[in-house]
């Protein structure tokens, strides 16, 4: 199935982002859904949750990342930080504006060092707008930030899961529906 949600037409454009060296990248002409269902029969969960997160658009990325994280979270008590930062990034999903992308950092800057909150808050607040202070010039984010914290945000979810590697491969295919149907692939679950 097509994804009609991504409009990156080839996918070394998006593995340049993950730091892949020029000879490593994939041919020129390969489609992100061919390179995802590559790096999915090799087994590279964590490498095509990165490239899938940077494939989706910003908002996207993060939606699917949080539903992931909240699924992982409702099967254990998170520490009162990682739950703020986790509260705050939904906030975000549902009236993304900029005051609400800031408190999605200031969040996230007090969950743990490792949560997957941590990381989704991050998502949150290089989704877009200045990352300098409200009163300094503005400074935009690097374009791949978003993809690589939601990527990472996945990654430790699933680490956090009883079984990491059932429950990434449910993220990705999760991650697979939104990157063909977009939003509506999360309402209908």
């Amino acid at each position: 199935m097509e994804w009609g949600q991504v409009r990156w037409t080839e996918a070394r454009q998006l593995v340049a982002y993950q730091g892949v060296e020029t000879e490593k990248l994939p041919a020129e002409g390969l489609a992100p859904a061919q390179h995802f269902a590559g790096l999915r029969a090799a087994g590279e969960r964590e490498d095509a949750a990165e490239f899938l997160a940077l494939a989706l658009p910003r908002f996207e990325a993060i939606a699917w990342a949080a539903h992931v994280i909240e699924e992982v979270a409702d099967a254990r008590k998170l520490a009162g930080p990682d739950r703020r930062a986790l509260d705050y990034a939904l906030r975000w999903l549902g009236d993304p504006n900029d005051e609400r992308r800031r408190a999605a950092f200031d969040a996230a800057s007090e969950a743990s060092e490792r949560a997957p909150e941590r990381f989704l808050g991050m998502a949150v607040f290089f989704s877009g707008g200045s990352i300098s202070g409200v009163d300094l010039p503005p400074v935009p984010p690097a374009p791949e930030l978003t993809g690589k914290m939601a990527g990472g945000a996945l990654t430790f979810a699933a680490h956090r899961a009883a079984d990491p590697g059932a429950t990434l491969d449910r993220a990705l295919d999760l991650g697979e529906k939104v990157a063909q149907q977009g939003m509506q692939a999360l309402a209908t679950r």
